[in-house]
């Protein structure tokens, strides 16, 4: 009860000050502006003129919370809120240095995506990107999952020094967890004790050791993922090997039922 208390001053407080400033309150937004702010803000897309003629018909008491439930339903909603973790994780389908090859990293994107759409507990986000590979019994996605570690830029460029570049991933993915998940910038810790956080050299170092335990090369291919990398097939492509998988077996069967008959002849 406390807490409303407050709550309920500090909006009096903020009214009174409105009056003292000679400030009014914005008007009540329009329907057409209602749906179009949510639409925006959950889905990353403008409402369409179907959807906005349907808001504008209902006068059902709770349109805008139907308007809220549909949109938090559809796919859209994922890729939007998806897209600011992507941005902090540095998620690129290129490699980032020189040439910008090409790689395949949309696999871990649409983990996100699925992620938020199936509302996954932010504890299991978590868990699942930092060490989803070593979880008992981890699945195909739980390991997708950790390819947020090799979101980093690599180089590709003839005549740098491979191990300098790989001690930079490194670096990367030490100063991305740390800003991801800590919020703090601990680049500073990599030459010196921060100056205005509490995090030694030493401890920088310490989460660095823990990252420095991927094989990965320092000077990578122009184009495609390097090692190391796991065998990832699509829900579709794993049908289909299972399909073959069925019909080897089959064929292996009716193999064995006719050598009897292979070694009479």
């Amino acid at each position: 009860m406390r807490r409303v208390g407050r709550v309920i001053l500090c909006i009096i407080s903020f009214w009174k000050r409105l009056a003292f400033e000679g400030l009014k309150h914005s008007p009540e937004a329009s329907r057409r502006t209602l749906i179009r702010r949510v639409s925006l803000d959950l889905a990353g897309l403008p409402p369409t003129p179907d959807e906005v003629q349907a808001f504008l018909d209902d006068s059902s008491p709770n349109a805008y919370e139907k308007v809220v439930d549909r949109l938090l339903a559809s796919p859209r909603y994922g890729e939007r809120m998806a897209f600011r973790w992507m941005e902090a994780a540095r998620y690129g389908d290129t490699n980032g240095y020189q040439t910008d090859g090409v790689r395949d990293m949309w696999r871990w994107r649409d983990w996100v995506i699925d992620a938020f759409n199936s509302n996954m507990p932010f504890d299991q986000f978590t868990i699942e990107q930092l060490a989803g590979d070593l979880l008992p019994g981890a699945t195909l996605n739980q390991r997708i999952a950790t390819a947020f570690h090799r979101n980093h830029r690599t180089s590709a460029e003839g005549g740098i020094v491979p191990e300098e570049f790989r001690v930079e991933y490194v670096a990367d993915r030490v100063e991305t967890t740390a800003a991801v998940w800590l919020g703090l910038t601990v680049g500073c810790a990599r030459c010196h004790d921060h100056k205005y956080d509490p995090i030694q050299q030493k401890e920088y170092y310490q989460l660095f050791a823990y990252f420095n335990n991927v094989p990965e090369k320092g000077l990578v291919y122009n184009f495609g993922n390097e090692e190391p990398y796991i065998k990832a097939p699509t829900a579709d492509q794993q049908r289909r090997l299972a399909e073959l998988d069925q019909n080897i077996s089959n064929a292996k069967r009716k193999w064995k039922a006719l050598e009897p008959q292979l070694a009479e002849v």
